[in-house]
């Protein structure tokens, strides 16, 4: 578990937010009230933009009807990607 990079990327950021809270009340005189504050205003934060990403993805679904480019692109034997239902450029440059 410990060595999935998320685990290890969420261990050290916490690691450093705590260390620069504990910085700031002990060396800087950082109101340990101020502290809370931000900490509440930030979980606040958070969760309105998960619920803004949760409203907001239907909606930009629903905008979102045409297939995209990357859904048209069609392996060809030799490995190249084509677009699907493309002509051969051969056929349509010298008939």
């Amino acid at each position: 578990m410990l060595k999935d990079p998320l685990v290890r990327r969420l261990i050290s950021s916490s690691a450093f937010a705590g260390a620069f809270v504990w910085v700031a009340v002990r060396f800087f005189k950082v109101d340990t009230e101020v502290v809370w504050v931000l900490f509440g205003l930030s979980f606040i934060f958070v969760g309105i933009l998960i619920v803004m990403g949760l409203v907001l993805a239907p909606a930009v679904g629903l905008f979102r009807r045409k297939s995209s480019l990357l859904s048209k692109l069609d392996a060809s034997p030799d490995g190249s990607p084509e677009l699907a239902g493309q002509e051969d450029p051969q056929s349509i440059d010298n008939p």
